[in-house]
């Protein structure tokens, strides 16, 4: 399987700047055809929570619509890192999911919120882990403070899941501790597991990429560094 991971910066805000520099880079890696992309946490945003209901969006929506499109196109999966979904008066942290005909096939909302961050003032907590068949094999997606709750990925596990992937705005200083975390997660389970991360900086936070494939030995198959790009690579599942 193929694998195409987007590290990149975030505007705070401003969902049109992010979302074209995320067909971008996902642009330059058309030609590698890739069978999954996959974008970081709350990629369109970043963590503008004091502004989450003027920016949410309904699923479908914009967004969706644009990530549906260029899915069909590339006849890839694509994990929507995530977006500030909002149904009826509440709002999540909520990562969409497209099959490679551009459907919907899942979404996951963030369960467990990150108070540093003020997640929990802002955002409701999603009830339920997903798994999705790939066709090749079946993934799952969990969304950045996530990685700290092993017993999730021991329920994807027990549910079929080769691979999971964590989508996340992991802040410095906290560098060894996501390594450390991605890398334990897999040998526990004897999965793959995927760290995608932003790079750059907000008004309270700097993140330090390092998106990394870790694999099922607990071993770090391939890792980046702190700089905007994309991280493709074959992993055999």
């Amino acid at each position: 399987m193929r694998i195409a991971c987007i590290q990149m910066d975030v505007v705070l805000g401003d969902v049109y700047a992010n979302l074209n520099r995320s067909m971008e880079l996902i642009d330059h890696v058309a030609a590698d055809k890739p069978d999954i992309i996959c974008l970081p946490e709350l990629f369109t945003t970043g963590y503008c929570l004091p502004e989450a209901k003027r920016l949410a969006e309904q699923v479908p929506g914009n967004t969706t619509r644009v990530l549906s499109q260029k899915s069909r196109e590339m006849r890839c999966f694509l994990i929507g890192g995530s977006i500030i979904e909002q149904e009826g008066d509440a709002l999540y942290n909520t990562s969409v999911i497209f099959n490679r005909s551009g459907d919907i096939i899942a979404k996951y909302r963030k369960m467990h919120l990150f108070q540093p961050f003020e997640e929990d003032i802002y955002l409701m907590p999603g009830d339920r882990t997903v798994l999705i068949d790939t066709g090749i094999c079946q993934i799952g997606v969990l969304i950045c403070y996530d990685l700290r709750f092993p017993e999730l990925f021991k329920e994807l596990k027990e549910s079929g899941a080769k691979m999971v992937f964590v989508v996340a705005e992991f802040p410095n200083p906290k560098l060894s501790d996501w390594k450390t975390l991605l890398a334990d997660r897999a040998r526990d389970n004897s999965i793959h597991v995927i760290g995608v991360n932003r790079v750059g900086s907000d008004e309270k936070s700097s993140f330090f990429g390092h998106t990394l494939i870790a694999l099922p030995s607990g071993e770090i198959m391939v890792e980046m560094g702190g700089y905007e790009g994309v991280l493709v690579a074959d992993v055999l599942v």
